[in-house]
């Protein structure tokens, strides 16, 4: 058995080689765990934690920090003897281990289900925290991966890799409204600007009364002559924005598919607040740059988001994936963007 990365509680080579003990074969058993075909190298798993962990690099160092208290580790090459000590399902014998504090809350509610199978595989709490964020990662790694999970309790998840319909693409350019629905019209010829945006009255009483940050200057009180100048720049603020050009930075385009039994498409369109880890490799990933989410909006939400959907669903789903498709290829083109999936897991654009 090869192993790769440093296993739980003891420290070492991150290329060691060599066959786990009864303890660390135990300690497999009591984790959640991604497992994966063995035709799946840890570079291709390592590329898709790296487009949502900043900086993680699972080839080199053999583990990735997932947050302050969890990391994902691996990978473990089981032999047939070794898979059934460590409670790994056939015909699995290529896992990585998920190490997190379990973190639990109430049960999931009588006959609620989910598209990564928490519930199904969790019903006496459902996870959350860096649990919870930690096992959607290797629901959604598994889902890319064709692969499964092996949650501590023994369950197996086997999330369905045709449920991810929807796309983002990121880029440095901004295509206006016009250009962009000229563009959406090629594969989507029911596309619509929906450029209206919520009328605002104002800041509401609470702001004007000091309720609103009553709590945080509580024990700091401002004397009047701070007060006055607060406000003095507030009002100076507020005229400058208002006597600025009206400007748009978020819109949609969206378009029924075919006569709209089939729901719609709409592509969301809006300046990213911050880097994420999908453009960190670009190099324009620390200036502002574009986000443009296309997305299916079904007319049947619940049964999306079922584990396992019924035969025609899946029948109508792809063919919207179809028409999705097509729309993201007409939208990088244009934009030159990088894409990710809907689980965040970079895509190739030329492979679309």
């Amino acid at each position: 058995m090869a192993v790769k990365g440093r296993w739980f509680g003891r420290g070492g080579d991150a290329s060691a080689q060599g066959s786990l003990d009864a303890t660390q074969l135990a300690q497999l058993r009591s984790h959640h765990l991604l497992l994966v075909p063995s035709t799946v190298h840890v570079e291709e798993v390592s590329e898709l934690v790296a487009a949502r962990v900043m900086y993680g690099d699972l080839v080199h160092d053999g583990e990735v920090a997932l947050g302050r208290h969890s990391r994902l580790v691996g990978p473990f090459e089981l032999n047939m003897e070794e898979a059934v000590d460590a409670a790994v399902p056939m015909p699995w014998t290529v896992v990585y281990a998920l190490d997190a504090p379990v973190e639990r809350e109430d049960p999931p509610l009588p006959g609620l289900d989910d598209r990564d199978g928490f519930a199904y595989a969790f019903p006496r709490g459902l996870p959350w925290r860096e649990e919870g964020r930690g096992l959607h990662l290797i629901v959604a790694m598994a889902r890319r991966l064709h692969g499964a999970v092996r949650v501590s309790g023994g369950e197996l998840v086997q999330p369905d890799p045709d449920r991810a319909v929807d796309y983002t693409v990121r880029s440095p350019y901004w295509l206006d409204p016009d250009t962009l629905k000229a563009v959406v019209s090629r594969e989507l010829p029911t596309a619509e600007l929906a450029l209206d945006g919520t009328p605002w009255a104002g800041p509401p009483a609470e702001a004007y009364s000091g309720l609103a940050i009553q709590h945080d200057t509580a024990h700091d009180p401002l004397n009047p002559d701070e007060l006055a100048w607060l406000h003095h720049r507030a009002d100076a603020y507020d005229m400058d924005v208002l006597a600025g050009e009206d400007s748009v930075d978020a819109y949609a385009v969206v378009g029924p598919i075919g006569d709209g039994r089939a729901g719609m498409i709409e592509v969301l369109v809006h300046v990213a607040p911050a880097p994420e880890p999908a453009v960190v490799r670009e190099e324009w990933a620390d200036g502002p740059y574009v986000v443009y989410e296309v997305r299916w909006v079904c007319p049947d939400q619940r049964e999306r988001e079922r584990r396992v959907v019924a035969d025609e669903f899946a029948l109508l789903r792809r063919h919207v994936a179809d028409e999705v498709l097509a729309v993201v290829r007409s939208v990088v083109e244009a934009t030159s963007g990088v894409v990710t999936d809907e689980d965040g897991f970079w895509v190739d654009r030329y492979f679309l």
